[in-house]
């Protein structure tokens, strides 16, 4: 004969919360929009400093790729009657190479939230590249508000 389980108000309370977390998780993930990453010419100089752009229509594509320092010839083209480009910069770096990289775009009731990681070298190379660091994606057209949240992971390398 086997002994009956039984469940106290605590063990009853942490199934409950379990389930309801699990439940949130599930209507979290309800809200990932999917993205492809383009290819980003390496000699894109665009600014100094960290900058995040959200490109929506050819004449703001048209705008921006004026202000370039120098304009690539083999910049990536967009079809802006379907996607939204994102544009995520990490900025000029003297000890790189450092990697720019969306994780997730994801819609909310009130904007779009993207999350980019800009991590430093995971070893420090022996000769650093200086430049700038630069990702680009697109996901399909939006004109809600976009939220860059950006994540830094440094190494144990000097700072430029």
């Amino acid at each position: 004969m086997r002994p009956k389980l039984q469940l106290d108000s605590s063990t009853h309370l942490a199934g409950v919360l379990l389930t309801l977390m699990l439940a949130a998780a599930a209507a979290a993930q309800e809200g990932k929009i999917e993205f492809q990453v383009l290819v980003v010419p390496p000699n894109l100089y665009i600014s100094d400093s960290h900058s995040n752009a959200v490109i929506r229509s050819a004449r703001d594509w048209k705008t921006w790729v004026v202000n370039l320092r120098t304009v690539p010839e083999n910049l990536p083209s967009v079809d802006f009657e379907k996607y939204t480009l994102l544009i995520a910069n990490a900025g000029y770096k003297t000890n790189g190479p450092y990697d720019v990289k969306f994780d997730s775009v994801t819609d909310t009731p009130n904007e779009i939230r993207v999350h980019i990681t800009v991590s430093s070298p995971a070893t420090c190379p022996a000769v650093p590249e200086a430049g700038h660091y630069v990702a680009m994606a697109v996901f399909p057209r939006t004109d809600k508000p976009v939220q860059f949240d950006v994540t830094t992971k440094n190494s144990i390398c000097p700072r430029g």
